[in-house]
């Protein structure tokens, strides 16, 4: 912290102190009075680190010096930026599909665009107990470098995770999740399926409801395509996704 922060220090406390001494409201002499703390909590912090990093050996003072709060917040920008560039870097280089997905409910859209799309087969492996062998998976993931509208609302990316999956078929994910909990097959859970509006998960990203309560919930999976009919519930509405998510089918080796 230089002489400015320290300056800046010393005028909110005399700004707080101030409202406190003069003000007839009893909310924002209360204010004030944590105002007060908050800016005397900041000063004896500062103080310990400014005498910490004057005192110790150099090693010990750059350590200190490095958990600034300042310090470390710039380290998370920059590491989220090398994040984000590379994830758009990933993207330029990915395959892409033609995404046609619709939406009702607590939000209303359509989408028909070509955007980057990844598959991947996960295999379960080995048993580990002796309950059910883990689940094989099909994960289809649509991704977009900015969020792109979809309606009422925007679309980020879209994962699309089959569990149980043994090739093309249709999947009934109301029937497989009760299967799981019943122990008839692995036990999973739907967190690598949903849908998000941007690019941080908050409280309207959507998950698929399999409690069967907003009815059926299926993928489909076809040479080279997913169909797909879920019900979805995020902290704020529910919506239903209907739609289609093609892709190039890669030649055998």
């Amino acid at each position: 912290m230089g002489w400015k922060d320290i300056a800046k220090l010393g005028r909110d406390w005399a700004e707080a102190k101030k409202t406190e001494l003069l003000t007839t409201d009893n909310q924002r002499r209360e204010q004030a009075r944590g105002d007060l703390e908050d800016v005397e909590r900041a000063s004896q912090a500062e103080a310990v680190t400014s005498f910490l990093e004057n005192a110790l050996p150099e090693e010990w003072s750059r350590r200190v010096t490095a958990a600034r709060p300042e310090n470390v917040a710039a380290r998370e920008e920059a590491a989220a930026a090398a994040a984000e560039a590379e994830r758009r870097e990933r993207l330029a280089l990915q395959a892409t599909g033609q995404v046609r997905l619709s939406i009702s409910g607590g939000e209303q859209g359509e989408l028909d665009l070509t955007l980057p799309v990844s598959v991947e087969e996960r295999d379960g492996g080995a048993p580990y107990d002796d309950g059910p062998p883990p689940l094989d998976w099909l994960v289809v993931r649509v991704e977009s470098t900015e969020p792109v509208g979809f309606g009422s609302t925007t679309l980020n990316e879209l994962s699309l995770a089959v569990p149980a999956y043994a090739g093309p078929g249709r999947y009934d994910l109301v029937d497989l999740m009760r299967r799981g909990e019943a122990g008839e097959i692995g036990w999973w859970e739907v967190l690598d399926s949903y849908l998000a509006r941007d690019a941080e998960a908050d409280d309207c990203t959507w998950y698929p409801d399999l409690s069967g309560a907003p009815g059926e919930a299926w993928v489909e999976v076809g040479d080279g395509g997913i169909t797909l009919d879920l019900p979805m519930q995020s902290a704020v509405c529910a919506i239903r996704l209907r739609g289609s998510v093609r892709w190039e089918v890669q030649p055998a080796s």
